[in-house]
């Protein structure tokens, strides 16, 4: 098991161990060994929990739990591996429009763009909803430091080598995964994942 861990229960809050934490702001945030993050929203220490999601009856249960399986865009050079269920809507992905579309009009198109563009465009890709095939070989492994940044009113950006653990046994997450983004808003549809609320429940969560 990796070192750096994410545990959680369907009523508490992220218990972050080993893991650096960066701001919004890209700095280092002192923490202890274990520490605990909010998944409410409702934190008056953001990122950090303060215990209100308690006061509140925060209940972390997945609304949509139907996880689809993997979709493959095959080309002649390389394969395009989606992962809906993880999509948060981050819209890197229509950087390269020839291939990926737009957010209303969405495709994958492998052989509409330079190979080395569409990987670009990939390793982009915050929530690991894609990753790519090069040969045989797939590749979901991006980041050298392990560490959780946050977004500024925005989700949690996992990276590196990262276990998370939960009390419904989740397989959301592809074992050699290494990034993912966690909801704090408290609004996703897919918890712990972010699926993109906070753009749309006036989160602040700095």
């Amino acid at each position: 098991m990796k070192k750096s861990q994410i545990i959680f229960s369907t009523f508490s809050p992220l218990m972050a161990v080993d893991t650096e934490l960066v701001g919004s702001g890209a700095e280092a945030v002192a923490t202890p060994r274990v520490y605990s993050l909010c998944r409410c929203g409702e934190s008056g220490r953001k990122p950090l929990c303060d215990g209100t999601h308690a006061k509140k009856g925060f209940v972390g249960e997945r609304e949509d739990s139907n996880k689809p399986a993997l979709e493959y865009y095959r080309g002649g050079e390389i394969t395009i591996v989606y992962d809906r269920y993880l999509c948060m809507g981050a819209g890197f992905c229509g950087e390269l429009e020839a291939v990926f579309g737009t957010h209303d009009a969405p495709k994958y198109e492998p052989d509409a763009a330079p190979v080395e563009d569409i990987i670009a465009t990939i390793r982009k890709c915050p929530s690991g909803a894609l990753s790519y095939i090069v040969g045989n070989e797939p590749f979901r492994k991006y980041y050298g430091a392990t560490r959780i940044v946050v977004e500024k009113d925005g989700p949690l950006h996992c990276q590196g080598e990262i276990t998370l653990i939960d009390d419904q046994d989740s397989d959301l997450l592809l074992p050699d995964a290494d990034h993912f983004t966690l909801c704090r808003c408290g609004g996703s549809k897919k918890k712990p994942v972010c699926d993109g609320s906070h753009e749309t429940n006036g989160f602040k969560g700095g």
